[in-house]
């Protein structure tokens, strides 16, 4: 049987977990995987799947094979079947990719309103180890996890342990959550070995002292890396706010201003601060440009 693949969100930037183990479970199954290409490929199944709702959908689907549409861009219910999810992802069909990912928790216990994780995945729960994640050929983990602080604090405790003595390299490139860090699970990440930078979130500014705190543990503990900071920007005013503290908090900060793209018509980025949120992101996010000049000097 012939299985044709489409990363609807363009496979050149970040690899598809699903579709890595839909290649999987087929191989194993003896069907020739490819990525589908519109004048060439003769397909009997077509997987398709989408992850950003803000994503264009694909043009050329075929007309005879059997499409199947997946990921949240499609559909929020939609999941992987069990034989399928318990599939070893297939990296060949990303070759440039060097480093293994996953999930070890799934879920959040959060309801923030900007966030579809606790609608798609519901409150968080355990899902692999991170030996049944890693690669043979590197040790590099991007990890997914939306909120893996939250898990079960032994569970937390013996995943990040197990990754220091199997020199792991780490990447939480979801986040961790600043409020949940303590003194002592800061000493468990201060030890961690990260790929570059260990990440957080701020999302409003009622995580600006939370954060100053999980800087003075992990400061405490001896971490000296740098520490990356997502600020999601609805409203500039905050954003700005959030940015400027995060500055002042620790000259190893690397704060990444994300202006918001709206799932709901209900929360929307005011029309007088998108000109000035991109603005922002533009100066924010290139180092060379924020250590040159102040924002208001910025044009």
């Amino acid at each position: 049987m012939n299985i044709c693949l489409i990363d609807v969100d363009g496979h050149s930037n970040f690899p598809n977990y699903a579709l890595m183990k839909i290649a999987a479970y087929h191989k194993a199954k003896g069907d020739k995987v490819t990525w589908f290409e519109p004048l060439f490929s003769r397909a009997d199944i077509c997987y398709a799947s989408k992850v950003f709702t803000f994503t264009k959908d694909y043009d050329y689907f075929p007309k005879d094979a059997d499409v199947i549409k997946g990921g949240t861009g499609y559909d929020i219910e939609k999941k992987l079947p069990d034989e399928i999810d318990s599939m070893f992802p297939d990296y060949s069909i990303y070759p440039a990719c060097d480093y293994a990912v996953g999930f070890l928790t799934r879920g959040c216990i959060n309801n923030c309103k900007w966030c579809i994780v606790p609608l798609k995945e519901g409150r968080i729960k355990k899902y692999r180890t991170i030996d049944q994640l890693a690669r043979q050929d590197t040790k590099k983990i991007t990890l997914m996890d939306n909120n893996f602080l939250a898990s079960d604090a032994e569970f937390v405790k013996e995943q990040l342990e197990l990754s220091i003595s199997m020199n792991y390299l780490l990447d939480f490139n979801q986040a961790l959550d600043c409020r949940l860090i303590t003194s002592q699970n800061a000493q468990i990440l201060a030890k961690v070995n990260w790929q570059r930078y260990i990440r957080f979130a701020c999302d409003h500014d009622a995580q600006i002292a939370p954060m100053e705190k999980a800087v003075r543990y992990l400061r405490e503990c001896g971490f000296k890396k740098e520490i990356f900071v997502y600020v999601l920007a609805i409203e500039f005013a905050s954003a700005y706010k959030r940015v400027m503290a995060l500055l002042r908090m620790d000259e190893k900060i690397v704060p990444f201003v994300m202006p918001y793209k709206s799932i709901s018509a209900d929360l929307q980025m005011p029309l007088e601060d998108v000109a000035k949120i991109k603005r922002l992101a533009r100066w924010c996010n290139k180092a060379w440009i924020r250590t040159s000049c102040e924002f208001k000097n910025y044009k």
